[in-house]
């Protein structure tokens, strides 16, 4: 008896658990959520961090412990707002997570009746986990850097620049693909209205 060891598992009993109603619901308080911590919390903590001459993006991209020295300085007189830019970038993580999970996971309940079509949000969702890990990692990474700015291991740069890299790499992936997956269903559903509008000889 051949045993299924397919990765969508997960991703396909997340689907499942709920009806498309649930779904629906998720998406929009996650979408609320997602939204809201850019404007109300990225928006206004980044203007207040730029204060310093840097952004946390600097701090994200300097490659040697000069640059990093440097940016951590100039982040004393603001550093409540870096520690409160790192807790909101998790909340982003959370809301993204099911925000994106939720959307593939809609996707799949329509275009469940053809077993390729259903492969993209899949896909879609395993690398929305990949981006979310690599995103949580990276923001560790600087959380670690900046709480022992005098004495931090200087292999965290290097982590910190990695990890970036790659969540970048996904993300250019990840967003097509659910744009892909929501083009689909609005070519099904209007393909579906069309078919049922024509008359019958």
């Amino acid at each position: 008896m051949r045993r299924d060891i397919s990765v969508f598992r997960p991703v396909e009993a997340y689907a499942e658990a709920g009806s498309s109603r649930t779904h629906g619901v998720v998406a929009i308080i996650s979408f609320c959520m997602f939204v809201g911590t850019i404007i109300f919390g990225f928006i206004p903590v980044t203007r207040e961090i730029e204060t310093s001459g840097y952004s946390t993006a600097d701090l994200q991209e300097s490659t040697n412990r000069t640059g990093v020295d440097t940016i951590l300085q100039a982040f004393e007189p603001i550093m409540d707002s870096v520690v409160l830019l790192s807790m909101l970038d998790y909340l982003f993580i959370v809301a993204g997570f099911f925000l994106f999970f939720s959307l593939h996971s809609l996707v799949m309940q329509r275009l469940s009746f053809d077993d390729r079509l259903v492969l993209i949000p899949k896909l879609g969702m395993v690398l929305t986990v990949c981006s979310r890990l690599l995103d949580s990692l990276e923001n560790f990474w600087v959380i670690l850097i900046y709480s022992n700015p005098d004495s931090y291991p200087t292999v965290l740069i290097s982590l910190m620049n990695t990890t970036q890299s790659a969540k970048w790499l996904v993300v250019t992936v990840e967003y097509p693909t659910l744009g892909l997956a929501i083009v689909l269903v609005l070519l099904v559903k209007f393909t579906s209205l069309f078919d049922r509008k024509t008359p019958q000889i």
